[in-house]
């Protein structure tokens, strides 16, 4: 009986699904490298940008240095670039007022963004708050107000064109290090956007 089947079984036929069976193989692995690995390769796109803005901001005389956050700490959309301004010493106690260090701190760092704005496309402003007490009312207003002295130094003295420009108010929300009361709570974080705009 086996050997009546193996006579009777078409080469053409165990060829063509041996084919069609690879085929539909290649398509899943392609599909899946696709899926798995576009926010990956986005990230490989900007990386060329994003270390000629690091490399500036490193050789760049500047009286304080942010901090340059890995981008795997954030949920940051693919060609992101996270700089961390700490609050203290930059503001006037519990206020929006930035001091005349703070101020020129941010200049510097504007300055050199702009000498580097061909490499970005946006650059987010965000004000973070200490953590709120329990029963206490996040401090929206503060973080807004924090975001917004930032922006105004970026466009005024340092000029950044505004419609590059985005605030965000955090407030709370985000700890530093995911520790509650920690005082690098308190912070401005500038959030470098690398990817550009679909070609309409």
């Amino acid at each position: 009986m086996t050997r009546r089947l193996e006579a009777e079984a078409n080469p053409y036929i165990a060829f063509s699904d041996l084919m069609l069976n690879l085929v539909l193989v290649l398509i899943f692995f392609v599909g899946g490298l696709l899926a798995v690995g576009q926010a990956g390769w986005d990230q490989v796109k900007y990386r060329q940008a994003q270390e000629q803005v690091a490399a500036a901001v490193r050789s760049a005389d500047l009286t304080e240095r942010p901090l340059l956050i890995d981008p795997k700490q954030r949920n940051d959309p693919p060609g992101a670039q996270r700089w961390v301004f700490k609050s203290q010493g930059m503001f006037m106690g519990d206020t929006a007022q930035l001091t005349p260090a703070g101020q020129a701190a941010l200049l510097e760092f504007a300055v050199v963004l702009r000498g580097q704005e061909e490499h970005w496309r946006r650059v987010r402003i965000e004000g973070h708050t200490q953590t709120s007490q329990p029963g206490v009312p996040e401090r929206w207003d503060l973080s807004a107000a924090r975001a917004s002295a930032v922006a105004q130094v970026f466009y005024r003295a340092g000029g950044v064109q505004p419609y590059r420009l985005a605030v965000a108010a955090r407030g709370g929300q985000t700890p530093y290090s995911g520790e509650k009361f920690d005082p690098r709570n308190e912070r401005v974080e500038i959030v470098v956007e690398y990817a550009q705009q679909a070609a309409e």
